[in-house]
């Protein structure tokens, strides 16, 4: 019988496919509501929530929610290893439904854990063959491949896991990332290191777009310090990924470090003309270096695209202020 993660696995992949959106959960009383909240940003995140009954739940940025102990209990006793009395009861299952995907994905991962990767492999080559479409099922075969010696099949699944979506917008995590990093491993045990380290650069636009994401919260709850150090190297790893670099410029304005927040806000402006807000922090760097002549032209800048931004009228009334034109500054405050 399908586990409740199982049904919202599923469920998830379908609706990314036809779009977000709400559908029962079918066939497990356990799970009474299982829907995605949201497929947005730029990586296209999808985050799904799982309510189980009588169980709290942990909602995720990246990945699917797992679901979370109620309250502490007395530790239960190690689960016991299945044994070939499951595998003889699950062959049956398959025999009797040949098209049960789930039984066979079952019987993979039994046999896995009995020490049987062919046989595993076996088995999941046919839940695979059901569900072609499915990147859960191709990354678990694609890891009982890897177990049972099989790297170039492995590596066939894990490729086929990045075609689905060669942006991997929306597997961040599970399994797009995982596809990656084991892609790399089956080319490196192939021995092709120069293609193991190429799969994993791939991979960094997502480390850095899971960076940026860091310095935001950490922007949030007040610790621009911390900001600065995941926007940074958010910037790093993607220097056109304009939230990063703005993000890295404001955080070090904040604790009073203009000189080192210019260079990043010049790079923010510099890919994305059209950042007022980018702009403005520039012009504000500029003006706390003492460079007056900088500070007022990029804040008429910002006020040209935006003649209501209250924070340029009023820091260049400040700057006038500064320099003595006190009716030019009573005009801009």
């Amino acid at each position: 019988m399908a586990t409740p993660m199982e049904h919202v696995e599923a469920l998830a992949l379908s609706m990314v496919a036809r779009g977000a959106g709400t559908h029962p959960v079918e066939g497990h009383p356990g799970v009474e509501e299982a829907v995605v909240a949201f497929v947005a940003g730029d990586l296209g995140t999808v985050e799904v929530t799982l309510r189980a009954a009588g169980a709290p739940v942990r909602t995720f940025r990246f990945g699917i929610a797992a679901p979370v102990p109620a309250a502490p209990a007395a530790a239960a006793p190690p689960a016991a290893l299945p044994t070939e009395q499951d595998v003889v009861r699950l062959r049956a299952v398959t025999e009797e439904s040949p098209e049960d995907l789930c039984a066979w994905r079952e019987l993979g991962r039994v046999l896995i854990l009995l020490k049987r990767p062919a046989e595993a492999a076996a088995a999941m080559e046919k839940a695979v063959a059901l569900n072609p479409s499915n990147p859960f099922f191709s990354l678990e075969l694609g890891l009982f491949y890897s177990d049972a010696g099989r790297h170039a099949d492995a590596a066939a699944c894990f490729e086929k896991i990045v075609a689905i979506d060669p942006t991997l917008d929306h597997w961040v995590s599970h399994p797009g990332v995982a596809a990656l990093m084991k892609l790399a491993q089956s080319r490196r045990r192939q021995g092709d290191a120069a293609a193991a380290a190429t799969t994993l650069r791939a991979a960094l636009p997502l480390v850095a777009a899971i960076l940026c994401d860091l310095g935001a919260y950490s922007m949030d709850s007040g610790n621009h310090l911390e900001a600065a150090g995941f926007l940074g190297m958010a910037g790093t790893l993607a220097p056109r990924m304009v939230p990063a670099l703005h993000g890295a410029g404001r955080s070090l304005l904040w604790i009073g470090r203009p000189g080192e927040a210019l260079p990043w806000l010049t790079q923010a402006v510099t890919h994305d003309s059209s950042c007022v807000e980018a702009w403005y922090d520039l012009g504000i760097a500029y003006a706390r270096l003492g460079r007056r002549v900088e500070a007022r032209r990029t804040l008429r800048r910002v006020l040209h695209r935006d003649p209501a931004h209250d924070g340029a009228w009023y820091d260049l009334g400040c700057l006038d202020a500064l320099e003595g034109k006190r009716d030019a500054a009573f005009r801009h405050l």
